[in-house]
């Protein structure tokens, strides 16, 4: 690996985007490279077959700006418009950087991007987005959105308002978008962006970050990340690109832009599958239903229950729960009392999603607990699985979510000496899958319910170590 002159750690990226999302001030930035791997072309590819009609190479135009305008010039701006139609209409799915993007508390998104693959990303997420693309989109309006998508250059759906040539970018914050600049100055002081698949070469940007460098100085504008992809030495002109590339991350760092280098553009997704991970798993399934509590009597079965609940709160950990009979009420009250003394708001700290209980409507209510089960393990990283008995009999439904979480890639906690379906499931998992934090999260301290559930936090707690 070719080391750079002024690139940051994976270590320290993922440090800093973690602390922008516990204080809810991530934003992320799209650029076309991002699309690419959807199968949606460069600027290059994009312009390869106008620039042939007008005599040109696009291989040796470095300014693809003035290109577009060239051909605007001579085949007019229709030829542009039906440019883009035709390449950015194609319903494309969205990458598995975009799907990890969109799993992300991220509220703001920018994109000088025409296509809809963020978009089409968060709705596969569950979030409903509000799209903005013209000046008169950016009022307020008293509908919640999880997430607003502003396109920086516009959307296929109107290419006509597309940002492309030089007579676009000319008329960028005059008029067309005045007010986008604006909007784009006060998140870039006021939030921390990650910015992916973007080169820093749109002269809009440059000119609003530019003028935010300008009107802060340099040591006081607000730290922001990109990834980019490193020089390598297998490369023509090895030692060239490798000087620019120090020089643009070195000038990247007067506008509090921070770089971290991959070698590979799958490393990105490693990165961003590494802070969903994380992300995730400050949010706990616990699993389990109880008709009787094992070797535990019935109020040693309920206050270990209850504080279980009440430390994963007083460490900040988000439990969700889905009601199950003999442990969901003490689950509840143990996050409820927490919350409920130190002044917290309780939905920060537990979601509850109980089970449909009657089936009035005669529909297949197997169907809809497989949905509630799924859309719960979705929210967590991380579930515990206590008792799982019902009726005598192991209890299925934990099974099941045990199975479901596997599936999803959660980390399974199972607590083997509640006996059930914990215990079933603790001996079903393989040395591999009998981690150090399994081990200890299943050394029980008799007659002190206090020191046993506190061998459960750490267990919780090692999963969520920083990682090297």
């Amino acid at each position: 690996m070719v080391k750079i002159k002024g690139e940051i750690s994976r270590k320290n990226l993922i440090k800093e985007i973690e602390k922008a999302i516990v204080s809810e001030e991530i934003a992320a930035f799209i650029g076309a490279g991002l699309s690419v791997p959807a199968g949606f072309p460069t600027w290059s590819e994009l312009l390869k077959e106008p620039a042939g009609e007008i005599k040109l190479d696009v291989e040796k135009e470095s300014d693809l700006v003035n290109l577009a305008q060239y051909y605007s010039n001579t085949k007019q701006r229709s030829s542009i418009d039906d440019l883009i139609k035709e390449n950015f209409s194609k319903l494309n799915k969205p990458t598995r950087n975009h799907n990890l993007l969109a799993q992300l508390p991220i509220s703001t998104y920018w994109t000088t991007n025409y296509d809809k693959l963020l978009e089409k990303a968060l709705e596969d997420n569950n979030k409903i987005s509000f799209i903005k693309t013209k000046d008169e989109q950016l009022r307020g309006t008293n509908r919640t959105f999880d997430a607003v998508v502003y396109k920086l250059h516009g959307d296929v759906d109107s290419p006509e308002d597309a940002v492309i040539t030089r007579s676009d970018y000319e008329e960028f914050g005059y008029n067309k978008r005045k007010l986008f600049r604006e909007v784009l100055e006060g998140d870039l002081l006021t939030k921390t962006f990650l910015f992916l698949g973007f080169s820093f070469s749109d002269p809009n940007f440059n000119y609003v970050i530019g003028r935010l460098r300008v009107l802060l100085k340099e040591s006081k504008t607000r730290k922001h990340y990109c990834i980019m992809k490193r020089v390598s030495d297998k490369e023509d002109d090895f030692n060239y690109k490798k000087a620019k590339q120090e020089l643009q991350i070195e000038d990247l760092n007067r506008y509090g832009v921070f770089t971290y280098l991959v070698d590979e553009y799958s490393e990105i997704t490693d990165v961003l599958q590494t802070i969903v991970d994380r992300y995730r798993r400050k949010t706990i399934l616990i699993s389990g239903s109880a008709d009787d509590y094992g070797d535990f009597s019935d109020e040693e079965g309920k206050l270990f229950l209850h504080t279980l609940s009440m430390q994963l709160s007083e460490k900040g950990y988000h439990i969700v729960n889905g009601y199950g009979r003999g442990v969901g009420e003490y689950l509840l009250s143990g996050a409820a009392e927490y919350c409920l003394i130190n002044g917290k708001n309780i939905l920060e700290y537990l979601t509850v999603m109980p089970f449909p209980q009657s089936n009035i409507s005669h529909i297949d209510i197997g169907k809809l607990y497989k949905e509630n089960r799924k859309q719960m393990i979705e929210k967590c990283g991380i579930a515990i699985f206590v008792f799982g008995n019902k009726n005598g009999e192991i209890a299925n439904g934990v099974l099941e979510e045990f199975s479901i979480s596997k599936e999803k890639g959660l980390v399974c906690l199972p607590i083997g000496y509640t006996e059930g379906a914990a215990k079933e499931i603790f001996e079903s998992l393989s040395s591999n899958d009998n981690s150090e934090a399994v081990i200890l999260a299943n050394e029980r301290v008799d007659g002190d319910i206090s020191s046993t559930v506190e061998n459960i936090i750490k267990a919780v707690n090692l999963m969520n170590k920083e990682d090297n």
